[in-house]
């Protein structure tokens, strides 16, 4: 029970830092880090796929009601809820199958999980600013706020998934 009640702290913790924090800070129009993935990242990696998804699409319906964006957040974390499937296999070279036993993210080796997290940021990252941008025209101007929000996002996420991994997951 305690193990349901951390994740849905982590929910509701990811998300008020993004709206609060993360939404209001203003260094241009290249910064913009989407943590709240950081939430998808951290699902057990034994979870079902369709709870993934589920949990996906909750957490985007929760960001497009709070930002006032009109399915956007739903869109780009629905996919990664999807593909993370795939990431986690490609990555890490786990298998997902019913008689596999997957390690917990805090048994992955640091190289695994660090790649595991870029690969789901950029995924997401990809997603949203095209879809948000729908031009190929300013192609370049979206390409450099992917880089730049993700090397942030990849930083920033980093820091939270080692605490909830150390602090909360481990005890």
């Amino acid at each position: 029970m305690q193990r349901y009640l951390s994740y849905v702290g982590m929910f509701i913790g990811v998300v008020l830092l993004q709206i609060f924090l993360f939404d209001n800070i203003s260094l241009g129009i290249y910064f913009h880090p989407l943590i709240y993935i950081a939430f998808i990242i951290m699902l057990p990696l034994d979870m079902r796929p369709i709870w993934v998804m589920l949990l996906a699409a909750l957490m985007g319906l929760v960001m497009d009601m709070a930002t006032g964006l009109c399915g956007l957040n739903v869109i780009a974390t629905t996919a990664v809820g999807f593909a993370r499937v795939f990431v986690i296999s490609l990555t890490t070279g786990l298998n997902t199958g019913a008689d596999d036993t997957i390690p917990a993210l805090y048994r992955l080796p640091q190289k695994n999980l660090m790649t595991y997290m870029a690969v789901m940021i950029l995924l997401h990252s990809v997603i949203y600013f095209v879809a948000e941008s729908l031009s190929m025209s300013h192609l370049l101007h979206t390409l450099l706020r992917i880089v730049v929000s993700d090397i942030v996002a990849v930083v920033v996420i980093w820091y939270i998934v080692k605490l909830f991994i150390e602090k909360i997951l481990n005890k």
